[in-house]
């Protein structure tokens, strides 16, 4: 399943788009409170995705690589979540069960609809909508 690493990238995101400027990993660990080498592992993958750009140095930090308008959270999820949502066993089938022998082709399929679903939901929330939400509460 989808663990805090996407929800700590999308809090690192919106908190960018926000700030509209450089932050710190320390800025924004705080704002999340975790430690910031968690979130300096995270900028890494958003860096790798083309999401951030960072910037070493005394003044140093990351900032948005593009327009928050232009970042969907599928955007998001497909830097910090290589992996699908529902993981699918590939041991061995046990040849004398009926369920074991046809359980792992069930559940690719189980896996592969669920992360299409997934993954068309987040296509259509964009960071900006995010944004929006903070900026009136």
């Amino acid at each position: 399943m989808v663990n805090q690493q996407f929800t700590f990238s999308v809090h690192i995101m919106t908190a960018l788009a926000f700030s509209g400027d450089v932050m710190d990993s320390e800025s924004l660990a705080r704002s999340i409170n975790t430690n910031p080498v968690v979130v300096r592992r995270l900028l890494l993958a958003l860096r790798r995705g083309g999401l951030v750009a960072t910037f070493a140095g005394k003044y140093g930090g990351a900032r948005l690589a593009r327009q928050a308008s232009r970042i969907s959270l599928c955007d998001i999820y497909d830097a910090v979540e290589p992996r699908p949502a529902i993981a699918v066993s590939h041991r061995k089938a046990w040849k004398h069960c009926p369920v074991s022998c046809r359980m792992q082709k069930i559940m690719s399929s189980v896996s592969r609809d669920a992360e299409n679903a997934l993954r068309g939901h987040l296509a259509r929330v964009k960071l900006a909508a995010l944004l929006r939400t903070v900026k009136r509460a």
